[in-house]
């Protein structure tokens, strides 16, 4: 039998004293970041879920990552709608390794616009790198899956991004109330979709200081009477077009006739103008017959609001589970932008550090930490979007 003392009765060296600590220092921070390596579950596997799934497998802190997702990734992949992301979303997606130069899309000031389904299938490609990360789709998240994943092993860290109108938060123990924020804006939405166009991305077009004659409609007056005028944008690829007005929050005469008076052919005809004046050059114009028939819009301005969830982070003790909303199942506004994604975006922003927190929270004042850091920041991001959000997005 071999003996555990070594064979030579000569002291150990200085060096040899390092390399055996060094050694089992290695040894013990390996076995202790594999106690402290998260299971990640995301709901959802749409932009917000499939971003939040690449930040945090580039933690390096992840042992498994599984996303649930009802829809087949055929379907995912075909989604024909635009969106956009704005300059600061696009510098912090480069910074995690999201590279644009090879998604089919299109640059307009600073910003990046591509068909949602062509984002989608660029990270389902970035994932297949990871052999720790499951895409199950045709999966609904339902009471059964959360018992399941309740048997995972370890700490576990579950995303839930499925939507304004997911389930995910409340079936995990989210408390699903939400507080209504006023932006200060007014606003009106109209979509127009031409089946008989191709789905290519598209750059927006923003006016400023729109006034609109009423007077047809038995309604004074021509301007705005010193008032500011509205603000129009024209967004989304060339099959799926969409228009928003918004105008600040005051009492001009038009603004007070556009949010009482409940008239179609008044809003319809403000939209069909709009968008037939300010249109990109080289697309068609709408004619009053296919608005008539094609176009959807709001009927009247109404109050432009930002939904906040009050609870969006939660820990539960008992099978040491964190539980985050992301997206719009954490905040979302009544009123389409074009760049509705990047609140969601500036969210995600946090993820990886709060991952980082709780990968190696041991004590209870140190998840609660993690909680503050977390809740602190999406209160900051809706905060920032109140204030800041229309002018950003719509007058600027």
């Amino acid at each position: 039998m071999g003996s555990l003392v070594p064979s030579s009765t000569e002291p150990f060296s200085d060096g040899a004293v390092f390399g055996i600590f060094t050694g089992w220092k290695s040894i013990y921070e390996k076995i202790r970041r594999s106690f402290n390596d998260l299971n990640v579950v995301i709901v959802g596997a749409g932009p917000i879920g499939l971003s939040s799934a690449i930040l945090a497998l580039q933690t390096g802190r992840v042992s498994k990552l599984v996303i649930f997702e009802e829809r087949q990734r055929k379907e995912l992949v075909n989604l024909s709608y635009q969106i956009s992301f704005d300059e600061n979303s696009v510098n912090f997606l480069q910074s995690s390794k999201i590279d644009f130069d090879n998604i089919e899309g299109c640059w307009h000031e600073g910003c990046f616009s591509t068909r949602v389904g062509v984002y989608l299938e660029y990270i389902f490609d970035r994932l297949q790198a990871y052999r720790n990360s499951t895409v199950l789709f045709n999966t609904k998240f339902d009471r059964d899956k959360c018992k399941e994943i309740d048997n995972l092993p370890g700490r576990l860290l579950v995303l839930t991004c499925d939507g304004r109108n997911g389930q995910a938060g409340r079936i995990l123990g989210l408390n699903d109330f939400s507080q209504q924020h006023s932006c200060g804006a007014y606003g009106a939405i109209a979509a127009v979709d031409r089946t008989e166009q191709r789905d290519v991305p598209t750059p927006e077009k923003r006016m400023h200081n729109l006034t609109f004659d009423l007077s047809a409609y038995g309604t004074y007056c021509t301007d705005n009477d010193g008032f500011p005028g509205f603000s129009l944008k024209i967004f989304g690829n060339s099959k799926h077009r969409f228009i928003s007005l918004a105008i600040a929050r005051c009492d001009s005469p038009v603004v007070k006739t556009l949010r009482t008076i409940l008239d179609r052919s008044m809003m319809r005809n403000i939209f069909l103008k709009c968008f037939n004046q300010y249109k990109v050059e080289s697309e068609p114009a709408i004619s009053d017959s296919y608005a008539l028939h094609h176009m959807k819009f709001s009927p009247r301005l109404f109050e432009i609001k930002l939904s906040q969830r009050c609870e969006t982070v939660a820990y539960f003790d008992d099978c040491d589970t964190f539980v985050l909303a992301e997206g719009e199942a954490a905040m979302s506004f009544n009123f389409h932008t074009g760049l509705d994604i990047n609140p969601a975006i500036r969210g995600l922003m946090s993820l990886s550090t709060f991952i980082e927190m709780i990968s190696i929270a041991e004590t209870e004042h140190s998840i609660t930490e993690a909680l503050i850091y977390k809740m602190k920041h999406t209160d900051s991001v809706c905060k920032e979007l109140i204030k800041h959000g229309m002018k950003e997005y719509m007058f600027s």
